[in-house]
């Protein structure tokens, strides 16, 4: 499934992902689940598997590893059993068994050899690693209240794909103006939903948003998803299209590693204010979320 199919089960789809990736640490029964997407958990199971290419479980244990997997990488001094319990494995026993037959190795000997979070492959864009030196204008630390974000979806890979991009806001822009719902405070985002450069490109998952300030119904592939508030390394750079990758290169290569912060476990974002562009370029800001 991606961003450009359309479905009358695709807002079903994306509403159990957006669910699971805030319940982790929950029991995420198919019972539940198929409540959620309206559906009886005899069907529901059979259409997620032939929406999205993979088990619904699969999905779920998936995400767990993946997010664990970075937890061991962001946050060294964290016992693993409390990463194993936050992303919703119900002792140590049956993460270190899931965890081996994923990555290859225990979850102690993935921390000591794999160093601290890798640069930009947590944030899934690839790197060329050639000139990859840009300078933001500014870094702030900010904390973001709750906000409402409506967005459209997409699944595989995007790495310098900025047609891909372009589509997908003028989709979500399209959907939004026909309804009346840009305003002065609207703001746009991009969340990038993966842990690290585990994930295979064809499960790869971004969200392109807009928040809104009113309820709004989700329809077909267009949905609804809630930032929650936290704190954030904001980081602001004037690029060109083939830059944004430099600009998270910076964050993560340059500016985390001697910050004094650690990354949380929520999502990464890219923000884009409103200015215009100047000479080629244009402001965006790098949100890292941090603890």
């Amino acid at each position: 499934m991606n961003g450009n199919n359309k479905s009358p089960y695709v807002e079903q789809i994306n509403k159990v992902q957006d669910y699971i990736e805030n319940h982790l640490d929950e029991s995420l029964t198919v019972k539940h689940l198929s409540q959620i997407a309206s559906f009886s958990e005899y069907h529901f199971q059979r259409i997620y598997g032939f929406m999205t290419g993979e088990s619904l479980y699969g999905f779920i244990k998936r995400i767990r590893l993946e997010k664990a997997a970075h937890m061991l990488l962001s946050d060294k001094e964290r016992p693993i059993i409390d990463i194993a319990m936050s992303v919703g494995f119900s002792n140590q026993n049956s993460f270190a068994k899931a965890f081996k037959s994923k990555y290859g190795v225990c979850s102690s000997s993935y921390r000591k050899t794999n160093g601290t979070v890798s640069k930009t492959d947590f944030v899934n864009v690839y790197l060329d690693n050639q000139n990859m030196i840009i300078a933001p204008l500014k870094i702030e630390i900010r904390r973001e209240q709750g906000i409402k974000l409506i967005y459209t979806r997409y699944t595989g890979p995007y790495k310098g794909d900025s047609e891909l991009f372009s589509n997908l806001f003028h989709k979500l822009y399209q959907w939004v103006d026909q309804r009346s719902l840009i305003s002065a405070s609207s703001r746009w985002f991009v969340i990038y939903h993966d842990f690290g450069k585990e994930t295979d490109e064809d499960q790869l998952r971004l969200s392109v948003c807009m928040s809104v300030d009113r309820n709004v119904a989700a329809s077909e592939d267009i949905g609804i998803i809630n930032l929650h508030e936290g704190q954030y390394a904001v980081g602001s750079f004037m690029v060109e299209p083939s830059e944004y990758s430099k600009a998270w290169y910076y964050m993560y290569g340059k500016w985390l590693p001697t910050s004094g912060h650690k990354p949380d476990d929520r999502f990464s974002l890219e923000h884009y204010p409103k200015v215009e562009e100047q000479g080629g370029k244009r402001l965006v800001e790098i949100y890292i979320p941090i603890v």
